[in-house]
């Protein structure tokens, strides 16, 4: 029995840096979405900062405009136990000097793939309105990859 428990206890012990180097949504992710409806190439890069509590998901992103001026606005939403995610800008993240405000706010449907050495988020942004079947509704794809730290 002896030689049964070692051999156990060995590979749980083998096993354990796996469960460690798992993969979360918090941190830097950085990307393209499209502009100018789902099936454009017209893309603008983009970043997202997300952080999570729980099923709670918060962050900001960050767009970069063709004249290249950037769009901050603040997240917030909910991550689901299929790991698709759910996000509405709630408010402009500018500063006083900064006078880019957007035409108006988006809503991201994301589905979030943690691999563990190409983790991705990918989804579709759509302009939040009362007119949910209007032809002239903004709506995009983006794709979305973890950000690289230098050095690790």
């Amino acid at each position: 029995m002896a030689p049964r428990s070692f051999l156990f206890l060995f590979t749980l012990l083998l096993c354990s840096p796996l469960l460690i180097a798992q993969v979360d949504l918090d941190g830097a992710w950085e990307g393209t979405m499209t502009v100018g409806g789902i099936y454009s190439n017209e893309q603008l890069p983009m970043q997202l900062y997300l952080t999570t509590e729980g099923t709670q998901v918060e962050g900001r992103s960050y767009v970069q405009l063709p004249d290249g001026s950037t769009l901050r606005m603040d997240l917030r939403g909910r991550m689901y136990r299929d790991l698709s995610l759910q996000l509405t800008e709630v408010k402009f993240a500018g500063d006083p000097t900064n006078d880019i405000l957007p035409e108006f706010n988006r809503q991201y449907q994301i589905v979030f793939k943690p691999d563990l050495w190409d983790a991705q988020l990918r989804g579709f942004w759509q302009e939040v309105t009362d007119k949910t079947f209007n032809n002239g509704r903004k709506r995009g794809r983006m794709v979305l990859k973890r950000r690289k730290v230098k050095g690790v």
